[in-house]
């Protein structure tokens, strides 16, 4: 069942080009959708436009089926999570978490215990009678949360909520998240330009780049099958190697424009050796190389452009001239739309 969808949906402001454009997107119940894309891609904006901040130009917005085109935010049984958190400096956390359950008409008796529940379940008992300057970014994130989750609403928005913590706080409530999710089993929708934040949190990733979905599948599905070029340099750390067809010596189908494989997938070797003939194997000079603790990243310069490659055996590669083996079933095939055609994609 779809928890929530978007319909034909285009948002342009006043005379300028629309930045989203027809849009159809369907997201899951009880999922933890993540859109991501880079800066100025469109994603705040939709998960805005789920919220009712954003007034649709075309299309609609359903909720379990029901439009919520014309439905004010307040009326939507969501709840949001902003970026800069969003408390009231004078009041305490408790009073923060209990403000929309006062609105909501929630008894007191009831408030109460749900604000115990809540704050057992993000960590923030003993803080329930501090005001937030008297709390840390990562704290004050958790009271954002608990505000939100007290309110047990069908569908959670989040809009970059980790940005303003350090990594290590990034790290931890990544965690708490993912936890959170399990245990609520609601529907979580997260914007986010960060692939690591979404590899490892979403279980459906909404990629998009200028107001257009160019992969909506699971995570491993974006790393293991990209659609295309974009999300193959989008998704991966580093990103998936990218190069014209004719490194590979003319051994893919005529209609093949550029290949692509993996860091982890590509190998050294010395500047002497030849691979065998289930292998592409390109000349390349090592111009950096970075120790990772289990794996060395190495950096190589070709005449088809710079690769990655990821080392996890023992072998320790000088920098100067090497060359990378691919295997060639490792290897994604890339017509002229950029589209992905396949892998190890030989011809006859």
């Amino acid at each position: 069942m779809d928890k929530i969808t978007l319909k034909g949906i285009t948002k342009a402001y006043g005379k300028n080009p629309p930045v989203i454009e027809n849009l159809n997107l369907d997201i899951k119940d009880g999922s933890f959708t993540v859109l991501l894309g880079p800066s100025g891609c469109g994603k705040s904006t939709v998960l805005r436009m789920i919220a009712g901040l954003e007034k649709t130009t075309e299309g609609d917005v359903l909720i379990d089926g029901v439009s919520v085109r014309d439905v004010e935010p307040g009326d939507r049984n969501i709840a949001m999570v902003f970026q800069n958190y969003a408390l009231y400096p004078t009041m305490t956390v408790r009073e923060n978490i209990e403000f929309g359950l006062k609105n909501m008409k929630v008894p007191k008796e009831e408030r109460k215990a749900r604000i115990s529940e809540i704050a057992e379940m993000v960590g923030l008992t003993e803080y329930l009678d501090r005001k937030p300057a008297n709390l840390s970014g990562g704290q004050r994130q958790r009271v954002a949360l608990a505000r939100a989750i007290v309110k047990k609403p069908a569908v959670f928005l989040m809009d970059e909520p980790l940005s303003n913590l350090d990594a290590k706080l990034r790290t931890q409530i990544r965690t708490d998240l993912i936890e959170l999710h399990q245990k609520l089993k609601t529907t979580f929708v997260y914007v986010t330009h960060d692939q690591i934040e979404a590899m490892s949190m979403g279980t459906d990733i909404v990629l998009l780049d200028r107001g257009k979905i160019q992969q909506h599948d699971t995570p491993d599905q974006l790393y293991a099958n990209p659609a295309n070029v974009f999300t193959a340099r989008f998704i991966g750390s580093p990103p998936m190697n990218i190069l014209p067809a004719e490194a590979a010596d003319n051994k893919f189908e005529e209609n093949i424009v550029k290949i692509g494989f993996r860091p982890e997938k590509a190998h050294l070797i010395n500047a002497d050796q030849t691979g065998d003939a289930n292998s592409i194997v390109i000349d390349g000079e090592v111009v950096a190389r970075e120790m990772l603790g289990d794996q060395v990243l190495y950096k190589l310069r070709t005449p088809y452009g710079n690769i990655s490659v990821k080392d996890f055996g023992d072998s320790q590669f000088t920098y100067g001239s090497h060359k990378v083996a691919i295997a060639i079933k490792d290897t994604a095939c890339f017509d002229a739309q950029e589209k992905l055609r396949g892998f190890g994609l030989e011809k006859e």
